[in-house]
């Protein structure tokens, strides 16, 4: 099973998913064959050149992840579908984690950040891109739960400043996340550690991570009007 990056899937616990399965499936079947795709790749973005084929690609990533995520969002946003794919399968720790074994909402996961992987505006956040996919996942799924989504403007569309780091910066200054909650938020989605690592920072339990990062997003997604003001 490959998931790699911030999150692992075993930080969520055990997880039998049919949509897992069947994405890692999927992975296995195109890393035999990407020699010559990661070759070209590697024309246009040196940085890949130490990777011969895909899963060398995902195992890079650790090492210098804004520098070999941005040019796979780059290649997607070219045409190069499997780059996107790509990114797909190392963030899928992440989309384990907030499903909490739920192959449905796994699902549902995998389609929304699909999305944002597609969306992503490298150019404008060529920084802790992972940890800002993870964010705007989050944001994405809390919107679908019935919770207020990325505060914005009405009639405008979200932009640079609206990441995790400023709003964090932002929601501090306001009084709506507390000194524990916001390093808490920065450690799991500006420093993209996993709830376990965080919890060793914090001296606390991986499940405490997670409970002050549930809590703590949903009282900002509660005063979205005040972080869109």
């Amino acid at each position: 099973m490959t998931t790699l990056l911030t999150t692992p899937a075993h930080d969520a616990g055990p997880v039998t998913s049919p949509t897992l399965i069947s994405l890692n499936y999927e992975w296995n079947e195109l890393v035999p064959r990407s020699a010559p795709l990661v070759a070209g790749w590697a024309r246009r973005f040196p940085a890949l050149s130490v990777a011969d084929d895909l899963g060398d690609l995902l195992a890079l990533i650790p090492s210098a992840p804004d520098v070999i995520l941005g040019a796979l969002l780059r290649l997607g946003a070219e045409g190069e579908s499997v780059a996107w794919r790509t990114v797909l399968q190392a963030m899928l720790g992440k989309a384990v984690l907030l499903s909490a074994g739920s192959d449905e909402r796994f699902a549902e996961a995998v389609s929304e950040l699909w999305v944002a992987i597609a969306e992503y505006p490298v150019s404008r956040r060529p920084r802790s891109i992972a940890a800002n996919l993870a964010w705007g996942l989050r944001r994405r799924l809390a919107a679908g739960e019935g919770l207020a989504g990325p505060p914005s403007v009405a009639g405008r569309e979200p932009t640079a400043e609206l990441n995790a780091v400023s709003t964090l910066a932002q929601a501090r200054s306001l009084g709506l996340l507390d000194e524990r909650g916001h390093h808490t938020l920065w450690l799991v989605y500006v420093a993209g550690l996993s709830s376990a690592r965080a919890g060793a920072e914090l001296g606390i339990s991986p499940e405490l991570v997670r409970y002050r990062c549930s809590r703590s997003l949903r009282r900002l997604a509660a005063r979205a009007d005040l972080l869109a003001a």
